[in-house]
This record gives C-alpha cells, structure tokens and sequence, in this order.
C-alpha cells in the first residue's frame, strides 16, 4: 500500500509558518499539529510491529482488518478532518529464521520499532502484535516517550505502572484461563486435565489462570512445546507431552498455542489415536487459521459475537468495509476464494475492533491531538466496539477486554473440510480480573451500538 508522506523537516517548518501567521490573525492554534511528532494539519501517522510473513503470517488479517478500518474512515474524510496514516512493519513475530522476510537482523521487533520511531517519526504504535515481540520494545517505546496503544497479545505484561503509555487490548491469558477453568469445572467435573501451552508468558500465564480458577493439574501434566517449533520443524516436545497426557488418561487437553501450531498438535495426537476434549486459547482457536477438521467440537472462548452472524450490526458494517477496500484481496485472499470464501473470521473481527477503539479515541481530542491527550483518552473514552465484553482502561488497569463468551467450534457438514465458525454456548458472558480472588462476573451479552461518525 502507497503512502504520501511528508519529510518531517518540511512538516514542522510549514507548521511554524501557519502558527506565525495564525498569530498574527489573532486566531487559536492546534498545538497538536505543530508539536507532536506524527501529526500534521492533515494526517495522524501511526504504525505497528506485525508478523507478516514467518510462522505467524496468519495474523497478518489482524492489522490488515485495522488499516481497513482507517482507509474506510479516511474516505469518509478522516478523523475530525485528518486521514490516519498506518505504517505495518514486519516483525516475523520477533522469530528472524526460516519463513522470515523482514530480513532486519536477530531482533527484528526491535529494529522495525526504531524505524517506525526514528525515521518515520509515528505518533503512536497501535495494535503490535505478539507477547515475546512486545516484551523487547516496551522501554524503547517508552523512553521515547511514544504510547504503545492496543497490544495484540493477552499478556498480562501490558499491565504495569511503569509504563503508563503502554495499553493492551484482548482479555488477559490469565483472565481467559480463569473462565475456561469454569467450563471446565462445570461440563467436565473428576476429569484428569492437561495442558500444552507455548514456552513463554503465552504459556506461562494461560496456566496460571487455569489455576486461578480452581483446576486440578499434575504437575507432569503442565506440558509446554518451543515457540520455535513451526520453524526448525522439531516437535518432538510436542509428541512427547502428548504422549505423557495419554498415558495419564487425560480427557481434557487445553492449548495455549498459537493456530499452525494448534493444527500439529491435533494432528499429531490423532495420530496416536488420541481424541481428548480439546479446550483452546482464543489465540489458536480461529477456524480458518488453523484450517484443521480435528478442530469440530473444540471449546474456546470468544470475546465477539459469532463470524458467520450477517445479522449483527457489526459485522453487517464490517463486510462493508471489507468488500469495499481497494487492498481487500490481497490483504484478505481467504475471503475471496477457497473453503472460506465470503466468510469472516475471528482475525478480521479482532483487527477491525482495534481499528475501531483508535478512532474513538483519536476522535475524542477534537483537533488537538497530542500524545498526552491520547493517553489522558484511552481511560476516559466510552469505547464502542463490537466486543461483547467492556473495553475500558482506567489509571491502575491498562489490560483492555474483561473477558468473553464460551463457545464451541462447529463441525462442517463435511466431516472432511475444516469447520467454519464457532457458535457461542448460551447468551451469558464472562467478565474478571487476573487473581483467584477476582470473581467471575456473569452477565447478559450485549452489543454496543455503531458511534454515528463510523458508518
């Protein structure tokens, strides 16, 4: 995708003759545009740190359903009268190896941060995507002083007051393993449980939460496989705890694992014909990312309303937005062909709900957008977005989305193709905190009306 953008040198010197002769008309001054790095009379560039190639390509559609959301609002003449610029860098998931085409060094989170930093000077990074990627910029990004806004990841890291310019965006892992232990609990009670999750915080906090929750876990049956195993290929981590769950009878199976991965373990575990009741992260549950039929009957927990619902205002808009964009084929070809074609999925919903909360936010400041004021924004916005769960930050909580509902991955009516969608189980959603002493709130779905500026 073509930008236009301006040399910052040019931008401050024409934006300091606009103030002097704004001055001497005796007119107000957007402080915003002649101040704030990334802003200008006419434009807000922001960017992000995304895989888009690597073993986590998949979650290219997240930022992509983003920038559709911002070409869809630049068309309807922007954000109080400035067009979003968004930059997506690839990181290959801080993964430089085999796949890799970012070819920016050992630490390519780092380097494309810098750049986006340094030489293409963005107001603010938003929606970067990946825990162990994040976790590498965090001090960069804020001793540069630029707000790291909507994190794809659940990490709980997100979440810390030394850097009160860093906000997540999805439920916690520890908040999700909190509520799929109730799942758990309440469908599968005296079942020997075990987990694999991926060997980072991912991992690490989704089994935490687990155990917040009240479950049970054998220690031999808190299991975890490399996050470099889609790359080098070697998963015998991964036949090694499925065979240590077989044998310890476990029924239940719950992954933290990110969807490429997801697939293996399932097929693998057929294999050995070994059929648990699968419990899988939101991050590895996606049907069309894990494009597995293995995957029928899976439970997962989802914090938006079901894809395939054409009846939902949301996703009635977002289609729109989609179908209309002129990238839309290349940045969503699962779309316009194959066995999930004219489908959404859950990457698609999860990007453009981002996309959504920037607007709002960047909205909220009227014409003087500053990073103080974005910041100050993102605890004080009433955020609407197709979530089903609140987005809300305040100065102590900085995670984003509360929770989500339980729902289950439905078979295709051809056992042979990959299931298409996953249905939401009943119409109760699940909001919490991280610890064991957060109750799980239950309440009634709701869906958030569309802001009138955004259709």
């Amino acid at each position: 995708m073509s930008r236009v953008r301006i040399r910052r040198a040019a931008t401050l010197a024409s934006a300091s003759a606009l103030t002097l002769g704004m001055l001497s008309a005796g007119l107000a001054v957007s402080a915003g545009a002649a101040s704030t790095p990334g802003v200008t009379a006419h434009t807000v560039t922001i960017g992000a740190t995304v895989p888009l190639s690597g073993i986590a390509a998949g979650y290219a559609e997240v930022s992509a359903a983003t920038a559709a959301v911002f070409d869809y609002v630049n068309a309807h003449g922007g954000v109080n009268g400035r067009r979003i610029i968004y930059l997506r860098k690839d990181d290959c998931y801080n993964i430089n190896a085999l796949g890799c085409t970012a070819g920016v060094g050992n630490t390519p989170t780092l380097t494309q941060t810098q750049t986006l930093v340094t030489q293409d000077h963005v107001f603010a990074e938003v929606g970067s995507l990946g825990t162990a990627a994040q976790d590498s910029v965090i001090g960069y990004l804020n001793q540069n002083k630029v707000p790291d806004l909507f994190v794809s990841s659940g990490s709980s890291d997100w979440n810390r007051a030394q850097y009160p310019l860093l906000f997540g965006y999805q439920t916690s892992y520890q908040a999700e393993g909190k509520i799929l232990a109730r799942w758990i609990l309440g469908h599968k009670k005296g079942a020997v449980v075990g987990v694999i999750g991926q060997g980072d915080d991912f991992g690490a906090n989704g089994l935490a939460g687990l155990l917040a929750g009240g479950l049970s876990i054998a220690s031999k049956d808190q299991l975890t496989y490399s996050p470099l195993d889609g790359v080098t290929g070697n998963f015998s981590d991964i036949t090694q705890a499925l065979t240590t769950l077989k044998g310890d009878n476990a029924t239940v199976v719950v992954l933290d694992s990110i969807p490429p991965l997801t697939s293996y373990i399932m097929a693998a575990a057929n294999k050995m014909s070994y059929s648990p009741q699968w419990v899988v992260s939101s991050v590895g549950s996606d049907p069309s990312s894990v494009n597995n039929p293995l995957l029928a009957n899976a439970i997962t927990l989802d914090p938006y309303p079901a894809a395939n619902n054409r009846t939902n205002p949301w996703n009635i808009w977002l289609r729109k937005i989609i179908t209309k964009d002129k990238n839309s084929r290349a940045w969503f070809p699962n779309f316009y062909s194959g066995a999930f074609k004219g489908q959404l999925d859950g990457n698609m919903v999860y990007g453009a709900s981002e996309g959504v909360a920037f607007v709002e936010a960047l909205h909220s400041l009227g014409k003087n957008v500053t990073r103080a004021g974005i910041v100050k924004a993102m605890m004080t916005t009433h955020f609407a977005t197709p979530s089903l769960t609140p987005l809300s930050y305040s100065r102590t909580n900085h995670q984003g989305l509360q929770g989500g509902a339980i729902a289950r991955i439905v078979p295709n009516s051809d056992p042979t193709q990959p299931p298409h969608f996953a249905a939401l189980l009943g119409n109760a959603e699940y909001t919490t905190g991280d610890y064991s002493n957060s109750p799980i709130i239950v309440s009634k779905q709701k869906i958030t009306p569309i802001p009138g500026y955004l259709k």
